[in-house]
């Protein structure tokens, strides 16, 4: 391998059910997910134990194949370990590509079971003899502390002697130390709420007014000044790929499909752009748009080129600034899988549908994204529709490649 090429980094997608697994198949090169028990994301749906071998054969059957990590990393009691054995042994036995873990209890269990394991970013890696112990216990990977900047990432990296290092660089970041928080526990008095066990209630994300024993107020106006914004390096992809960094993480198994493909979409092309020479401003624009549309507090770099200052919080709005909503069209009447067209009803459009319009299509069995192609209306093709707030519904043909179901809800993604 010529040294002067970059080695191509793993891209790593989150996933909380099915629904988010199918909809980005083939897109990243590698998933994490976590089930009921065990993940640092108790609240999100998170897939059945009982699925295991279901969900490695359907990221291994991929063209190319996914790999596929089950998030083991929360604080582990004596009473759990008999039982997270045996989730460890059930994934070796399903062919779980690896385990995620943080507890020293977790890794012991895996190495009994020649099951190979990443470091969690939550046991706070920051120095290169930390890492050289994780890479001496066996480690295949290291998810590096999200505080350290892309100078000491590239120093540990280049130290290390064969475990490879994994860093975040989209989605939430947490206030606390790699997230290593007992806000959540401290505020609710219960162990049942701590961060560390998967079970945070966000109180960073809360209006706060900190005054001292002598009644001085230091933030006078309550506003959110632990909010931390979202971290977002798709403009920075050259820097991270120089900095030899193994693996790509984006965060996120507590948001929807819709948002998992969108991101996941938009770092894929970035470093396949890259690396086929065609990664400039203009797509990096694009890139930066469609992130707004999706779920986000607002971006920043988090801590790779300098300490986050008060311009990388928040302050002011509590959950999403974008400006974009998901707004209701209508439902499916019917779907012919061999035509893969579908009978609808717009029951709210507000707006012109057009071809080329992205929308989304949910219901108990279903979440597919699909792009409109075609449109037909009273038996002819049509470019776009369009009726007055209070007219009647209309009915429409649409193409649709994915199967769906009647009384399934579509929506459309507006500004």
């Amino acid at each position: 391998m010529d040294p002067n090429i970059p080695n191509r980094p793993e891209l790593l997608a989150p996933c909380q059910d099915w629904d988010s697994l199918k909809i980005i198949s083939g897109i990243p090169n590698a998933i994490y997910f976590g089930v009921e028990k065990y993940n640092m994301r108790a609240k999100a749906k998170n897939f059945k134990r009982k699925d295991l071998k279901k969900i490695v054969e359907f990221c291994h059957n991929q063209n190319p194949p996914m790999n596929v990590y089950l998030t083991t990393n929360i604080l582990v009691y004596d009473s759990e370990l008999q039982d997270l054995e045996n989730l460890i042994s059930e994934a070796k036995e399903s062919d779980i590509d690896t385990i995620i873990a943080h507890d020293l209890a977790t890794i012991r269990i895996a190495k009994r079971n020649n099951m190979k394991f990443h470091i969690s970013t939550q046991a706070n890696v920051s120095n290169i003899e930390a890492a050289k112990f994780y890479e001496e216990l066996g480690a295949e990977r290291i998810i590096l502390a999200r505080e350290l900047s892309l100078k000491q990432i590239k120093l540990i990296k280049h130290l290390l002697s064969k475990t490879k290092i994994e860093c975040f660089v989209h989605g939430s970041m947490c206030t606390s130390i790699s997230g290593r928080c007992y806000f959540s526990a401290t505020i609710c008095d219960s162990e049942e709420y701590s961060a560390n066990r998967g079970n945070c209630i966000q109180p960073c994300r809360r209006e706060w007014r900190v005054i001292d024993d002598e009644k001085n107020e230091f933030i006078y106006n309550g506003q959110m000044f632990l909010n931390a914004k979202d971290l977002c390096m798709i403009e920075y992809i050259p820097e991270l790929i120089d900095a030899n960094i193994d693996a790509f993480k984006i965060e996120g198994r507590m948001k929807d499909p819709f948002y998992i493909k969108t991101v996941t979409e938009c770092y894929r092309e970035a470093i396949d752009s890259f690396f086929n020479g065609t990664y400039k401003k203009e797509k990096i624009v694009n890139w930066l748009k469609r992130l707004s549309i999706v779920y986000n507090r607002g971006f920043h770099t988090g801590f790779y080129f300098q300490r986050p200052t008060i311009e990388d919080i928040e302050l002011e709005k509590r959950g999403n600034v974008s400006q974009y909503k998901k707004k209701y069209l209508g439902k499916i009447l019917s779907y012919d899988g061999n035509s893969k067209s579908a009978n609808v009803l717009l029951e709210s459009l507000e707006f012109p549908l057009k071809v080329g319009d992205e929308i989304i299509i949910m219901g108990p069995n279903t979440y597919t994204v699909e792009t409109i192609k075609k449109m037909i209306y009273k038996g002819e093709k049509i470019k776009s529709i369009s009726r007055k707030r209070y007219s009647d519904p209309v009915r429409i043909n649409l193409r649709i490649n994915k199967e769906v179901e009647i009384n399934d809800k579509i929506y459309i993604i507006k500004k």
